[in-house]
């Protein structure tokens, strides 16, 4: 059952918006428009969407705030992660440094989606860069985690297609994990140090081997423990109970639904990202819009800051 529920648009209209974060303290919905390399700030009490460029970069794929700087952020590019600096408003970020890079080795991969975990702790996933190859084809992507005691990657599962959408549920101490070439949510437990272990499929999205005709792709968690997956090609957010049922789904005039995230004053309010690729045609507006889904009955969890050693 599917309960009644409000459906806005707000543009602007992005090829490939990805990364919802909504910020509690700056009333601020961040995103990113992954292949133009665009960050955008939605404010919630001016209705406002601010975007910014940053030279130097190729995409971005995700944004996360640094925990006590108020003007500094985490994005993905390439196979890098940067620290970035932005006032919320200005047309331009700047880079302040190089947090870490894959290296060598992933030269044909790039980060795809990004998130923190409840203890501030960052991960991130991999896939094969499009310009290298078809990744629905090839599973070079990966599931790591950054250390910032010793500045590493950690890897904590390989073999992926396309990391996309991770939650966490700090309750039961699972994570959650989608790879949209594979089309399933994987489940792990999680050490004291943050390692994801015992990896295991919770939820296939084509359990007979038929394809639905979508993919899972970005996800978010609510206070309940109901995972909400974003359905790329599918016009439609999912919301999985822990007990794997679906329990809704929420449409929205828009195919290429990326990812989702709860926000709002109360929480209560949810995200979707969503794109405007030409893969077998050209997708008209409002695809590529952000859309706030209102009056769905959930709340949502605090997105978390990454937490970083105070470095310039």
């Amino acid at each position: 059952m599917t309960e009644s529920y409000r459906v806005a648009a707000i543009p602007p209209y992005t090829e490939l918006g990805e990364g919802p974060h909504w910020d509690i303290a700056r009333q601020s919905l961040y995103y990113v428009s992954l292949t133009d390399a665009l960050i955008y700030r939605w404010d919630y009490r001016e209705g406002k969407v601010y975007s910014a460029s940053i030279d130097g970069i190729r995409f971005a794929t995700f944004i996360v705030p640094v925990k006590g700087r108020s003007d500094c952020f985490v994005i993905g590019d390439t196979i890098r992660l940067l620290v970035i600096r932005w006032d919320g408003k200005a047309s331009k970020a700047t880079i302040v440094r190089e947090l870490a890079c894959l290296g060598p080795d992933h030269v044909d991969n790039r980060f795809n989606d990004g998130k923190v975990d409840p203890w501030g702790r960052l991960y991130v996933g991999s896939m094969l860069n499009e310009s290298a190859g078809n990744p629905f084809e090839k599973a070079t992507g990966a599931l790591w985690r950054y250390c910032d005691r010793t500045g590493q990657m950690v890897e904590q599962d390989r073999n992926m297609y396309i990391s996309n959408g991770l939650a966490w549920n700090r309750a039961t101490n699972k994570f959650y994990f989608v790879d949209s070439g594979a089309n399933h949510i994987k489940e792990y437990d999680i050490d004291l140090d943050g390692n994801l272990i015992n990896p295991r499929i919770w939820y296939d999205f084509k359990p007979d081997g038929a394809d639905p005709g979508y993919f899972c792709d970005g996800m978010t968690i609510d206070s309940e423990g109901n995972l909400y997956v974003a359905c790329f090609n599918g016009y439609k957010v999912v919301k999985i109970s822990p007990e794997k049922k679906i329990l809704a789904e929420y449409k929205v005039p828009a195919k290429q639904v990326t990812s989702v995230s709860f926000g709002g004053p109360k929480l209560d309010d949810l995200f979707v990202t969503t794109a405007a690729k030409n893969l077998v045609g050209p997708q008209e507006e409002p695809a590529g819009a952000v859309f706030k889904i209102s009056g769905i009955g959930a709340k949502g969890l605090a997105m978390n800051e990454v937490v970083l050693k105070d470095k310039n």
